[in-house]
C-alpha cells in the first residue's frame, strides 16, 4: 500500500519540477523578447531592460538548479559518487546565490522605476548600470560562499516509502563556533538582509512611485484617459510585485526564525536536526517559486510583452511557419 508520505513527497517533487520548467521557459522568453525588441527597433537596451534581464538570469539560474539538486543531492549519488557532497552543496549555494541576486535586483528595478518616473529626461550611464549589477552579484556571492560550510541540504529518493529528507553537509568542528551558531547567523542575515530590508526598500520606492504617478497632471481629455489607464496598470503591477514577494517568502522565513531562535532548551535535540517536515518542504517550494512569478506578472500587465509571448509560442508550435 502506498504511504501518505510517499504521496506528499511525490506531489512536492512535481511542484518543484513544474516550477523549474516554468522558470526556465518564462525567463528564457524574457531574453528572447528583449533581443527581438532590440533587433526590431535597432536601439540600445534601456537600463530597465538590462535590469530585467539580470532578474531573468537570476531567476532562470535558480530554476535550473532545481533538477540538478535531484541528481547531485540524491541518496544514491551522495553514497556512491566521489566528491558528491561538494557537487550537492555547490548546487545549493548556487541556488542561494541566484535567489539573493534576484532579490537585490528587484530593489534595483524598484529604484530604477522611481528614478524614471521622478526624472524621465535624466539619463542613467552604462557605467552605473554595470556597477549596480556587479554589486548585486558580489553581495549575493559573499553570502552564498558562507553556505559552503555546515549547510542543510535536501536529499532525494531516500527509499520506496520516503522521497525527500535532509542532512547537514560539512558540519563545523571549530571549538569557537558550532554548526548551530553558524546556521543561526546565516538565517538571521538571510531574513534581515535578503527579506526585511529589501521588502522595506521595494515597498517604500513603490509607494513613492505611485504617489508621483498619482500627482502627475495631464492636459487633454484623451491624453488623460490614456494616462489614467496606464497609471492604473502601473500601480497594480507595483502592488502585486510587493505582495507576491512578501507572501512567497514570509512563511519560510517565519519557520526559519522559529526553528533557530524560538525553540526552548527542552527542544534542543530537535533543534540540532534539520527540518524535513511536509510543511517546511511546501514553504520551501513557495519561496523558490518566486523565480517563475516575474514573467507571469509582467506578461499579464504588459500588452506588448503578452503579444510577443504569444507570437513566440506560435512560432515554436508551427515551427516558424506563418
Amino acid at each position: 500500500m502506498i504511504s501518505f508520505i510517499l504521496i506528499q513527497d511525490s506531489f512536492l517533487l512535481l511542484l518543484y519540477t513544474f516550477t523549474s520548467l516554468l522558470a526556465i521557459v518564462g525567463n528564457g522568453l524574457v531574453f528572447r523578447i528583449s533581443f527581438l525588441r532590440k533587433h526590431s527597433t535597432g536601439l540600445k537596451l534601456s537600463t530597465t531592460s538590462i535590469f530585467l534581464l539580470n532578474l531573468a538570469l537570476a531567476d532562470a539560474l535558480c530554476g535550473l538548479t532545481i533538477p540538478f539538486q535531484f541528481i547531485f543531492c540524491s541518496t544514491y549519488f551522495l553514497k556512491n559518487i566521489t566528491s558528491s557532497s561538494y557537487l550537492c552543496i555547490s548546487n545549493k549555494s548556487l541556488q542561494i546565490l541566484a535567489y539573493n541576486a534576484s532579490t537585490i535586483t528587484m530593489c534595483v528595478i524598484a529604484y530604477d522605476r522611481y528614478r524614471i518616473i521622478q526624472n524621465p529626461l535624466r539619463q542613467y550611464s552604462g557605467r552605473h548600470t554595470r556597477q549596480a549589477i556587479l554589486f548585486t552579484w558580489i553581495i549575493s556571492g559573499i553570502y552564498a560562499g558562507s553556505c559552503l560550510i555546515s549547510m542543510k541540504v535536501h536529499t532525494y529518493f531516500i527509499s520506496n516509502q520516503k522521497l525527500i529528507s535532509c542532512q547537514i553537509l560539512f558540519p563545523m568542528k571549530n571549538k569557537f563556533i558550532s554548526s548551530d551558531n553558524m546556521r543561526k547567523i546565516r538565517v538571521f542575515c538571510l531574513v534581515v538582509l535578503f527579506y526585511i530590508i529589501p521588502l522595506l526598500i521595494i515597498s517604500i520606492l513603490c509607494l513613492l512611485t505611485m504617489r508621483t504617478i498619482a500627482r502627475r497632471s495631464i492636459i487633454g481629455v484623451q491624453q488623460f484617459a490614456t494616462f489614467k489607464r496606464s497609471r492604473t496598470r502601473s500601480m497594480r503591477l507595483l502592488i502585486i510585485i510587493v505582495i507576491v514577494f512578501a507572501l512567497s517568502h514570509l512563511p519560510l522565513h517565519l519557520l526559519h526564525l522559529q526553528d533557530f531562535f524560538i525553540f526552548s532548551s527542552k527542544h534542543r535535540l530537535q533543534f540540532n536536526k534539520c527540518n524535513d517536515t511536509t510543511i517546511y518542504l511546501f514553504f520551501y517550494w513557495l519561496g523558490i517559486s518566486n523565480c517563475c512569478h516575474n514573467p507571469i506578472i509582467y506578461s499579464w500587465f504588459n500588452k506588448q510583452f503578452r503579444r510577443i509571448v504569444l507570437n513566440c509560442f506560435r512560432t515554436i508550435i508551427f515551427c516558424g511557419r506563418k
